[in-house]
């Protein structure tokens, strides 16, 4: 309770520590976080805020309960603070808290025995990996029409939930192919095949017949 109570405490009163620290937002990833291992609230705060919608947008493809997922995200970022004085040194925020933030809700759903693989093909639906197209997330050129957009939403919908998984990450939260494969737990290569697989299935299926995967 005391803990929680803290966390909201310091995170609430964000704007008057930021009006001390007014350089915080311009620091490098790498300096954020060494002054947040360093015990500075208002760095710690920072962080909390920069990623906090990306880590619940993310989250919430993997589970749909809002809730469960701000507890994940809050329960993690309680974690983190406990134990700031021992982490890695991150030069990249976001991939970090991404990969931080897939493992804990992992683990909490298979602590609550709520699923047996996260992306075994005999998946429930309220598990699969669930995300909204946006023609403006893969760069559909301007003139495509609301009835390809349609068509291309139903394809994506198709694809296995580790296929939209990475195109999502790659897409919508501009992860690189290296950030990708450290937040899905695989190496560099196997993260642009399975991309690559992903967009070849697309283009077969008559939808995004001109994305090309992206050189990250």
């Amino acid at each position: 309770m005391g803990n929680c109570y803290f966390f909201f405490m310091f995170v609430l009163h964000r704007p008057l520590l930021k009006m001390q620290h007014t350089n915080i937002a311009n620091l490098k990833d790498s300096e954020l976080w060494e002054n947040f291992k360093n015990g500075e609230e208002v760095a710690f705060a920072q962080i909390f805020h920069a990623h906090y919608r990306a880590m619940l947008n993310y989250g919430k493809k993997l589970h749909k309960d809002s809730e469960f997922i701000e507890d994940c995200i809050q329960e993690l970022f309680l974690e983190l603070w406990k134990n700031r004085s021992n982490l890695a040194q991150v030069d990249h925020i976001k991939p970090y808290l991404l990969t931080a933030i897939r493992r804990k809700i992992i683990k909490q759903l298979d602590k609550g025995a709520k699923f047996k693989q996260l992306f075994s093909k005999d998946l429930p639906k309220e598990y699969a990996f669930e995300v909204v197209f946006s023609h403006e997330a893969v760069l559909i050129q301007s003139q495509t029409d609301k009835e390809q957009i349609q068509k291309i939403q139903e394809m994506f919908t198709k694809l296995p939930p580790r296929q939209k998984e990475i195109l999502y990450l790659l897409f919508y939260q501009d992860m690189s192919y290296e950030e990708i494969g450290k937040i899905m737990s695989m190496n560099y290569q196997s993260a642009r095949n399975l991309v690559h697989r992903a967009i070849k299935l697309l283009r077969e299926q008559g939808a995004l017949a001109t994305l090309q995967p992206p050189m990250k």
